[in-house]
């Protein structure tokens, strides 16, 4: 992702945003299973970046939600494109079937390491 001008973990945060635009860090630091100053970092930076841009909830002024820029969604593609690239080589050969299996334990492996 260096390519791309991105630092560890930021393609996470796009793909999340790009899925899920408008989130709290919060609930960044839940579904990307890290800790909230990683992610207090790496949005203070992606601002800086123009990647993404913050704005407090009208809802509750304490949170703060994170969202893509035009900029931040373009890389966001490009990002995504290149994990199906990844994903599409990882797999090759196998059947569809093996690849369900494949991505069944993956998700049963990351749920036993979060839990």
């Amino acid at each position: 992702m260096r390519p791309l001008g991105l630092y560890p973990g930021q393609d996470m945060i796009l793909l999340e945003l790009l899925k899920n635009d408008g989130v709290s860090q919060n609930i960044l630091v839940v579904t990307l299973c890290v800790d909230h100053s990683t992610i207090a970092k790496s949005v203070s930076r992606m601002i800086k970046n123009d990647l993404v841009k913050t704005e407090k909830s009208t809802k509750d002024k304490r949170v703060t939600l994170v969202s893509l820029t035009d900029h931040g969604r373009e890389i966001a593609k490009q990002v995504e494109a290149i994990w199906v690239e990844s994903e599409r080589k990882a797999t090759a050969g196998f059947s569809e079937e093996e690849q369900r299996l494949f991505i069944e334990m993956i998700d049963h492996i990351t749920h036993n390491l979060n839990n």
